[in-house]
């Protein structure tokens, strides 16, 4: 069986839509002339070469790896066609290509049938993943023919995903097929058509165009393919957008594929700033046209940040900008909540409240001390809204902080309901502590009664 053989340097990383996969990958292995047997040894170090001890019934090959790791493979004259698989999940990815790349398909499928009959565990698991993550470099489409053929859905899941995610671009057409052409049962629907989508993201990476034509034939429909439907659409506007665009728009009125466009719009964007800003500018008018605004935004700060913010600062309809520039504060936040926070509090006051609340609850979590310190340095209306968003986040940990933090806020309506939410938790973890701090905050007696009145009524009446 003809099989397309490369080397990688590293495992081919998926596309921006994918999630990148690190490959920790370990090997034990060497070629015994055209027998060989995988069993995990003792260890030989001091060697880089292969070295050979002969025994009255076996003969073995022990190859050091450079971290000096030795893995032992036996070949029993007794019988000498039997391959013996061990851990090889102990040494580099590399060295585990170079010996399975050496083997004759043949081998490669009586080391997967071996793994057929090892019990369901986690070292089972780790196992399978290692060699099919390797076997998927070498001959992805005999991988992924054994890989369906686990009985233990857990180990079958398992396989089919190392080889969908280590295969390269360029064979991902053919793992698409393959799957296609998967008899009924073999895997549930919704599994069949997870891995199914995950090839066609793949397979986008080289040929979008053609793995568009295989998307609308196959007829494939539900969640699974509606990300896979924008991954499409990202990669094929770069160098088509016209197409890519008609393609999206194609798919727009089909549940769960609006998504297509937007992928369409920020491919479209990496290749012409301009015209995929002016096309979001043009679509604003309704809810699908302010998402797509909102995405084209995320795009736009994971390249250029302060494009992006220039960009949705100038968006001409409140609630695309109020959207977009939630997008960017989350995104912000990842990173750098105290400069989410302060991005926020200059922002025009349409925008502002909410944004700047979800940066001052995102530092609040990492570092309370400085953004309460922050939040002292502000005046009027940005000091009461990051004030109240400084209180809900405290109430839960700090009442007693988060109440005077309540207390500090000017409008009288933010103020109150800051307070209520504060003694409504506390009185309902410490009713006694909630209640003397209220009696004693100097509010007005009518406020007092009013916090006192959230306390949960005895006996569930």
């Amino acid at each position: 069986m003809a099989s397309d053989r490369t080397n990688p340097a590293s495992p081919t990383p998926p596309v921006e839509y994918l999630s990148s996969r690190s490959f920790i990958i370990a090997i034990a292995g060497v070629l015994v002339g055209g027998l060989v047997g995988f069993s995990l040894g003792r260890s030989h170090i001091g060697s880089t070469s292969v070295q050979q001890r002969t025994t009255s019934k076996n003969h073995t090959t022990a190859a050091v790896s450079k971290s000096g790791k030795t893995a032992l493979f036996s070949a029993s004259d007794d019988d000498p066609s039997h391959v013996s698989l061990g851990n090889i999940t102990t040494v580099p990815f590399q060295e585990l290509y170079g010996v399975l790349s050496s083997l004759p398909p043949e081998k490669l499928d009586e080391l997967a049938a071996q793994l057929r009959q090892l019990p369901d565990d986690k070292q089972t698991a780790a196992k399978i993943a290692t060699f099919f993550k390797a076997w998927a470099h070498i001959d992805p489409k005999a991988a992924l023919r054994a890989a369906i053929a686990f009985k233990s859905a857990e180990a079958k899941t398992t396989a089919i995903t190392a080889v969908i995610d280590s295969a390269d671009a360029t064979q991902a057409e053919a793992l698409a097929k393959a799957i296609r052409e998967w008899p009924e049962g073999a895997l549930g629907r919704g599994q069949r058509d997870s891995f199914l989508a995950s090839a066609l993201a793949k397979w986008a990476q080289v040929a979008p165009a053609d793995a568009a034509k295989f998307f609308d034939a196959n007829s494939v429909a539900g969640r699974h393919f509606s990300w896979t439907a924008s991954v499409i659409a990202q990669n094929w506007a770069p160098l088509d957008p016209q197409a890519a665009m008609s393609w999206a728009q194609s798919l727009a009125d089909k549940d769960g594929f609006n998504n297509a466009l937007s992928g369409a719009v920020t491919g479209w964007w990496s290749k012409d700033h301009a015209a995929a800003e002016a096309y979001a500018l043009a679509h604003m008018s309704d809810a699908a046209g302010r998402q797509l605004a909102t995405h084209l935004a995320n795009y736009m700060y994971s390249r250029e940040p302060e494009r992006a913010k220039d960009w949705v600062s100038r968006l001409p309809d409140v609630q695309a900008r109020q959207q977009a520039t939630n997008m960017l504060v989350g995104q912000m936040c990842w990173s750098d909540p105290q400069a989410a926070a302060e991005w926020a509090a200059t922002l025009p006051t349409d925008v502002r409240d909410t944004s700047l609340r979800l940066a001052v609850h995102s530092w609040t979590a990492t570092d309370a001390s400085t953004a309460g310190d922050w939040i002292n340095t502000l005046t009027g209306a940005a000091h009461d809204q990051a004030a109240s968003a400084y209180t809900a986040s405290l109430a839960n940990k700090n009442p007693a902080a988060a109440a005077q933090w309540a207390m500090s806020i000017s409008d009288v309506k933010l103020r109150d309901s800051s307070l209520d939410r504060v003694a409504s938790e506390w009185l309902r973890k410490n009713a006694g502590e909630a209640s003397a701090w209220i009696q004693n905050s100097g509010l007005p007696v009518n406020q007092k009664q009013r916090l006192l009145a959230l306390a949960p009524k005895q006996g569930g009446g």
